[in-house]
């Protein structure tokens, strides 16, 4: 197998493995998706009696000279006292406080008046127990549109509740009110700053019953599992990209490859052509043999690259024929002694052309070896057995089989039975025996 080979099929074992990573990154953000979803939608709550320190309630009278005054002209044949509240809602939390409200627990008579920016959810409940709710921006009303049971001081609205009574203050949401939503962080905390002016007749209200609920708000790159994905989906993204500009590059590199590859396949052919064209009943021997050699080594269970090595080193096989004589080779009789020993020469000296080519592996072998036989009988040095090149014996079955399958000036080529017949008389004398079964299972597949 090739270099791009193996490195293709790195590229597709890596691409599986990330593509798998992909995968499990996608439940893990569609879970962490829905963990965050179901965060941001819960609502929290903090009463006064809790010890949170994430998020902070504090509710006081106001401490400036015009923060309170007496109302004499009231109505109620008494005079109240009015003070303002600040309420301070402070995050100091890693996330927003997304939305919020908070309701107070009346446990005194008192009376509400105003407040702002947000909008008030009040509830009065009559002795029978009835209830009455309406939700008012005191800030700006009509008096006509109010139902709860109120009254008017001059222009001032006074809206008597009494132990039981509670009001819930919705924050207006606004951009330009600041109070939702309220950012926060470790190092400085936001907070909401609301006014509350309340009546009664002391001068002092207990706003100290309360119960804030708030959501919130996660960014879906918060967190552990946010920053986890945000790495993992940046390295996975640069992997990708890695992958793909080689994957890209060793498709180049390939193709100029399979480029190069023909040029010298062309180039082979035509330097194999010459020996076989001196001779009319050997044109296209040594293509044929180098097809018929590589068809065995796949049989045998060779990989691509070793294939095509076989392939081009039996193209190269006969090249010594170009030092024999040309009458010998067109001679339609029987050689003489002399004559053969002219022709057995050519194995000598296609290895002495051929050894010096290095981009070439094995042809000078596959020109040395192709006519030793496995008994020891063949030459130029009767090698026997292993002491054969392998290519010397694969090329050995495939050189035999094209000469009996064609024509020659002294016989006509074999039948296809014949030529079966033949090879197995000769397996373990001539021809490597496991080489001659793959040649056969070759000769069954491909209807040779």
């Amino acid at each position: 197998m090739s270099r791009v080979d193996n490195l293709k099929k790195i590229i597709k074992r890596l691409t599986g493995a990330l593509l798998a990573f992909l995968a499990l990154l996608i439940v893990i953000f569609i879970i962490h998706c829905i963990n965050v979803g179901r965060y941001n939608s819960e609502w929290r709550i903090i009463t006064s009696d809790s010890s949170s320190t994430q998020i902070l309630v504090d509710v006081h009278p106001r401490g400036g000279v015009t923060d309170s005054w007496v109302k004499t002209n009231t109505g109620l044949g008494t005079s109240l006292n009015a003070k303002i509240y600040e309420m301070v809602v402070t995050n100091n939390s890693h996330y927003y406080v997304d939305d919020w409200q908070i309701r107070f627990n009346v446990t005194d008579k008192c009376y509400l008046n105003n407040g702002w920016c947000g909008t008030f959810e009040i509830h009065q409940f009559d002795r029978a127990g009835t209830e009455t709710s309406q939700t008012l921006d005191l800030r700006n009303f009509d008096n006509r549109d109010i139902y709860l049971f109120n009254y008017l001081a001059g222009q001032d609205l006074l809206i008597p509740l009494d132990y039981g009574d509670y009001f819930i203050y919705h924050p207006d949401t606004s951009p330009a009110s600041g109070e939702v939503p309220i950012k926060g962080s470790e190092d400085m905390s936001g907070s909401s700053v609301c006014g509350i002016i309340m009546y009664s007749l002391t001068g002092e209200v207990n706003l100290l019953d309360y119960e804030l609920s708030y959501k919130l708000h996660r960014g879906l790159w918060d967190g552990t599992t946010g920053r986890f994905l945000i790495i993992s989906f940046t390295l996975l993204a640069l992997s990708f990209i890695i992958l793909g500009t080689i994957f890209l590059v060793s498709v180049r590199f390939e193709s100029r490859i399979i480029s190069q590859n023909k040029l010298l396949a062309d180039a082979f052919r035509i330097c194999c052509a010459m020996p076989d064209s001196r001779d009319y009943y050997s044109k296209g021997h040594s293509e044929r043999v180098a097809n018929i050699a590589r068809l065995i080594a796949e049989k045998m269970g060779m990989d691509k690259s070793d294939c095509e090595i076989v392939y081009n080193a039996a193209l190269f096989h006969n090249v010594g024929m170009v030092t024999v004589n040309e009458q010998i080779l067109r001679k339609k009789g029987k050689l003489t002694r002399e004559e053969y020993a002219e022709v057995k020469k050519h194995t000598i000296r296609g290895a002495e052309l051929l050894k010096d080519i290095e981009n070439i592996p094995h042809a000078e072998e596959a020109a040395l070896y192709h006519h030793e036989r496995y008994d020891g009988t063949g030459y130029p040095f009767g090698k026997k057995e292993d002491e054969i090149p392998l290519i010397g014996r694969i090329v050995a079955v495939a050189d035999a089989y094209d000469a009996m399958n064609n024509d020659r000036p002294y016989r006509s080529k074999f039948s296809r039975d014949q030529i079966r017949e033949e090879f197995i008389k000769n397996r373990g004398t001539q021809f490597d025996p496991a080489i001659v079964t793959a040649f056969l299972d070759v000769m069954g597949e491909r209807n040779l």
